[in-house]
């Protein structure tokens, strides 16, 4: 699936939504929270761990029926990983290995500012709780690299993923609880399911819902 399918999608889900809700209760809502993320899966010289993060946006919630919502969303979130590669040679000037020399482990941070694009449909097996799942995309339309460590002038550093990717697709699964009418808590895993440069996203959201 390219950017303009999943653009084309996008549209098409939110005027269906506007359409099915003429004839609905439908309401809109903000929610925020933290997330927990990481790329998968390791390789053999690098590994992907969790790091903190957050989000922010609205959605629009339409009920369906008494026990069927679909809520789509626009949220704005901060996310990444933490790289650890190790086994990384020191290098001259032209990237070539130097004789004699050990080799070291490099971590650094990637954060991810991302649009992202749920469309999750809930269940409600209760009056208050629920659980939930659906397609979700992703825009990627900054990213940053930071780290501790400092390398040395003119040594290689091809191992440091700077990812140009910027578009992600996958699956979001989650539960919640009502705590009144104009608030629900909410956690939510996400599970990409394609690759961007030989990497998936997998990201936890622990959040509030309030409706407006």
């Amino acid at each position: 699936m390219n950017k303009l399918q999943a653009a084309f999608l996008v549209f098409f889900m939110f005027s269906y939504a506007t359409i099915i809700a003429q004839d609905k209760i439908a309401n809109f809502g903000i929610k925020g929270g933290i997330n927990y993320g990481k790329y998968t899966p390791n390789q053999n010289l690098r590994d992907y761990n969790y790091q903190v993060g957050f989000y922010i946006g609205g959605f629009y919630k339409i009920e369906i029926t008494d026990k069927m919502k679909f809520q789509p969303e626009l949220l704005f979130a901060l996310q990444g990983s933490k790289i650890n590669t190790k086994d990384n040679p020191i290098t001259d000037f032209n990237g070539n290995p130097l004789p004699y020399t050990g080799t070291f482990d490099f971590e650094y941070q990637v954060y991810e500012f991302t649009i992202s694009i749920p469309l999750p449909i809930k269940l409600y097996f209760s009056e208050a709780f629920y659980m939930e799942s659906g397609p979700q995309f992703g825009f990627i339309i900054d990213r940053n690299l930071q780290s501790s460590q400092i390398l040395l002038d003119g040594n290689d550093s091809s191992f440091i993923k700077k990812g140009n990717a910027n578009f992600d697709f996958g699956v979001c699964l989650g539960t919640g609880y009502d705590v009144s009418d104009a608030l629900s808590l909410n956690i939510r895993a996400f599970t990409g399911l394609i690759e961007r440069e030989d990497i998936k996203s997998f990201v936890f959201n622990f959040g509030i819902e309030y409706n407006l």
